[in-house]
């Protein structure tokens, strides 16, 4: 069976078998999804998750992230708190599918079979609830009469047996567009299942859809699909047909080189995390994310920060910016680690809302464990925040601490 390899962004990728690896290169100059490091070999970069290749290897790549004390934390710890993550991210519509009481049972298994498993337990369900099914008009030869006789070929088949009937009528059938879809959905997912678990709930599924016949156009089954008031257990289920058999995941790729990817761009679901814990974990400000709008010339350019925290007046008290970049690594927690870009913005951002006070939020790490603060040349205050995201406790904890500096 093909092997399983694990790495953390910003890694070199294994040693691997040359087709896998020029597979990987392929998939890299088409999206740009990774990098090289100085000596030319290739490296995961700021896209996490997973990539199946044609021969069945598979690479997970995990975000860096330091939980607690431990700097090295195992790979279960490590995907339980990007799951936890992953959970606000709106990039992948199925996020509330994962409870936390499922995200730690399952953060032993790869990235991959855990969504595998997740959409198998769904699909469960679904059947539980009855298989959706729809009226067909079906033609065939029977010994007695049921629905019209279609006389042009009652008379062609049944000239010499008159205890025959050719006739036409409606029956309730599973084949219909959206069980096509979930039939194809399976086959796509049976030669890349590893986990023992999810192979069994596969075979288990199997007589099921057997009987429905795969689609012969998934782009039109997908486009003339409907879930009706009959069918809305189909919901969730049907979010995860669209991510594996289509490919419309948050950053997804298959074709001639990659069978199947599930790759999240980490600054965006960074920055969709701290904006949701600053909503859920305070209310003295509202929360508004990319906004509010206002433009930076006359004509266009509208400016819209990443976190914008506003009085109930509507008046911006404060602009942060979340960052997935691990700053104070060299051992310096000076200014000289910001990007002079991200400085720029900021106090752009700082003038044009007349904000006393704006922020760079960046993850918590072992160097980086408290707020620093900053003041730009005529006094406008900067401070970097360090955001724990290893639990959800955590964050609440590093959003209060965030408000206290803010306001200080």
């Amino acid at each position: 069976m093909p092997s399983v390899h694990t790495i953390l962004e910003h890694k070199e990728f294994p040693k691997l078998d040359k087709h896998d690896l020029r597979e990987l290169e392929s998939l890299h100059h088409r999206t740009n999804v990774f990098g090289f490091n100085t000596s030319g070999k290739l490296r995961a970069e700021n896209y996490v998750g997973v990539v199946t290749t044609i021969r069945g290897t598979v690479i997970e790549i995990l975000p860096k992230i330091e939980l607690g004390d431990t700097q090295t934390p195992s790979h279960e710890q490590t995907r339980e708190a990007f799951l936890l993550m992953l959970r606000t991210y709106g990039g992948l519509t199925n996020a509330k599918v994962l409870p936390p009481s499922a995200i730690r049972t399952l953060r032993h298994f790869p990235v991959l079979e855990i969504f595998i498993r997740l959409f198998l337990v769904n699909l469960n369900l679904l059947l539980r609830g009855g298989l959706g099914r729809q009226y067909r008009a079906i033609q065939e030869n029977l010994p007695f009469l049921r629905g019209r006789i279609i006389f042009q070929d009652h008379l062609r088949e049944n000239l010499v047996d008159r205890s025959r009937f050719y006739v036409e009528h409606d029956e309730l059938n599973p084949n219909r567009p959206a069980n096509r879809l979930i039939r194809a959905a399976l086959d796509r997912l049976k030669p890349i299942v590893r986990n023992e678990r999810n192979r069994q709930l596969l075979a288990d599924l199997a007589p099921t859809f057997s009987m429905i016949p795969a689609s012969q156009d998934l782009h039109t089954d997908w486009r003339i699909h409907s879930i009706d008031r009959y069918m809305q257990h189909y919901k969730q289920v049907m979010q995860w047909v669209e991510l594996f058999l289509f490919n419309r995941g948050p950053a997804t790729y298959s074709g001639k080189h990659i069978n199947q990817s599930l790759l999240f761009p980490m600054e965006q679901v960074y920055e969709q995390f701290v904006t949701h814990c600053f909503r859920r974990y305070q209310d003295r400000f509202k929360v508004v994310a990319q906004g509010p709008g206002k433009s930076f010339m006359d004509h266009g350019h509208n400016m819209k920060p990443d976190i914008s925290l506003c009085t109930s007046s509507g008046t911006v008290r404060f602009i942060l910016d979340a960052k997935w970049k691990h700053i104070g690594e060299n051992g310096n927690e000076s200014i000289d680690n910001i990007n002079s870009s991200d400085l720029y913005q900021l106090y752009a951002y700082g003038k044009r809302y007349e904000c006393q006070t704006v922020a760079l939020v960046y993850p918590k790490n072992s160097i980086f464990t408290q707020p620093c603060t900053f003041r730009f040349f005529d006094n406008l205050k900067l401070v970097l925040v360090p955001f724990d995201v290893s639990s959800s406790n955590a964050s609440k904890c590093s959003v209060q601490s965030a408000l206290r500096e803010l306001d200080t």
